[in-house]
């Protein structure tokens, strides 16, 4: 999947995802621990509702701050890709953009690719 494919794919998924943010502010905690586990849960339901199978609940999250961090390193959206496509068995470009768009969404959004 190209960078303006994935970009694409990104804002299109952002509807979806939102729910993420919106999820965490509605219940938002003043503590940083009660907010980043109220983040996973809502990124792991968000994850859940796209289909996506992956190896455990701890895998998805650990994945995603681990394509976050792919992200912010080397400021590739292709390097992200292929950490997830990696870390996954997944060969399906749409299933690999839809879990790097909810990582994005959920633990990186300053990351996001502009248009």
């Amino acid at each position: 999947m190209s960078a303006k494919n994935f970009g694409a794919a990104l804002l299109v998924a952002a509807g979806t995802t939102m729910a993420i943010g919106t999820a965490v502010a509605a219940h938002a905690d003043p503590t940083d621990d009660a907010r980043a586990e109220q983040i996973d849960q809502a990124f792991l339901q968000a994850v859940k509702d796209q289909g996506l199978k992956l190896k455990s609940d701890a895998f998805a999250v650990d994945l995603a701050h681990s394509t976050c961090d792919v992200l912010a390193r080397t400021g590739s959206v292709e390097n992200a890709l292929r950490h997830i496509q990696n870390a996954t068995d997944w060969s399906d470009s749409k299933k690999i953009g839809a879990f790097g768009s909810l990582s994005v969404q959920g633990y990186c959004p300053k990351s996001m690719p502009k248009q």
